[in-house]
């Protein structure tokens, strides 16, 4: 069900687009190679213990109260964080070609579902699948530097494939500081992703990935190019407001990290 919310969140940004496709039978491509990655993951991801948390804990009728107050704090907070690592790749986006809302939403669950499918539901269950047939502990579990190995590997490879068009391109002269830079902010945020991933499952990483986009491309870089200081200080203060009140949350309850 959330791939196919996600698939269908990316139609109308195809048909804003120059894109030579069209929409519908990208879809329908995308969709049925999307459950070919599903499948193969779900086989996978029970033999390493990962998952999707929420809905085997529906599914099962177990108590989730805990685990939506962990996840909600968490992606808030990881999603302030990285809405500033957002802000940090676009300093010198024209304000002009900025998304309305609506598309920012809509690109923001396109991309939280679907690249979290990919990344991390595929590739890093499928990395660490790997690595655990080799390095198992003692209760024939994946070695914790395997699942380390894993995030990293899927978080390097999610930083490059999120790299600008203007610095992989060769034609496009760029800096190296804005290619060490574009890849360190987004390997950072894949490295989160992929944390939440393990610990909490592909919801919490589909959710910190939505607001982290949702947050750093619809308001704080709306902000930050407005030029308005008031507004500026505003945001800012509301944001961190809500970062305290999470993380306090988190340190002063049974909620454990």
């Amino acid at each position: 069900m959330l791939q196919l919310l996600g698939n269908l969140a990316s139609v109308p940004m195809l048909q804003a687009t120059n894109i030579p496709v069209e929409p519908v039978g990208y879809w329908l491509l995308y969709t049925a190679l999307s459950f070919i990655l599903i499948g193969i993951s779900l086989f996978i991801a029970r033999q390493i213990r990962l998952g999707a948390s929420l809905l085997e804990g529906l599914l099962k009728k177990e108590e989730i109260t805990d685990w939506a107050k962990r996840v909600l704090a968490l992606s808030l907070l990881f999603a302030i964080v990285g809405s500033m690592f957002i802000l940090l790749l676009n300093l010198n986006t024209d304000p002009e070609s900025v998304p309305a809302i609506w598309k920012i939403i809509l690109a923001s669950i396109d991309a939280g579902v679907q690249e979290e499918i990919f990344y991390r539901f595929f590739l890093m269950t499928l990395l660490v699948w790997l690595g655990g047939l080799i390095w198992q502990d003692k209760d024939g579990k994946p070695k914790k530097f395997v699942f380390w190995t894993a995030i990293g590997i899927s978080a390097i490879i999610f930083a490059w494939a999120h790299l600008d068009d203007k610095i992989v391109n060769p034609e496009i002269p760029a800096s190296s500081a804005a290619y060490v830079t574009a890849m360190m902010v987004n390997a950072s945020l894949g490295i989160i992703l992929g944390w939440l991933y393990w610990k909490y499952g592909l919801e919490s990483a589909m959710l910190a990935h939505f607001l982290i986009d949702a947050i750093g491309i619809g308001i704080v870089m709306p902000v930050y190019l407005s030029s308005n200081l008031l507004l500026q200080v505003a945001v800012i203060t509301g944001l961190l407001l809500v970062a305290v009140a999470f993380w306090h949350m988190l340190m002063n309850s049974s909620i454990q990290l």
